[in-house]
């Protein structure tokens, strides 16, 4: 994902990634952290943020992104999402 994907579905899979890890919709992401992650600048992921707080599917202050529409952060993230995942956790489920 990290080689192919446009930097709103790389963004997207790991608000995900993240999202399956918390017991809650807000989890606590800086955009520096973010962009760090993501190999990119701080702006670009500030840009891509902003885009989905356009559509939706996020809100954030300050340290903290909440999911609001993770349906919707899904279909952004595409096929970088869901098919790694799945298989994760078949492997870690067959033990």
């Amino acid at each position: 994902a990290n080689g192919r994907a446009k930097l709103e579905q790389r963004l997207a899979r790991w608000l995900l990634m993240a999202h399956d890890r918390t017991t809650s919709d807000a989890v606590p992401l800086t955009h520096e952290f973010l962009a760090v992650m993501l190999g990119v600048r701080r702006a670009g992921v500030t840009v891509a943020i902003h885009g989905f707080e356009r559509r939706g599917l996020v809100t954030t202050r300050r340290g903290q992104l909440t999911i609001v529409n993770r349906n919707g952060i899904e279909q952004v993230a595409g096929s970088f999402y869901g098919a790694p995942e799945a298989e994760l956790k078949r492997l870690l489920d067959h033990k």
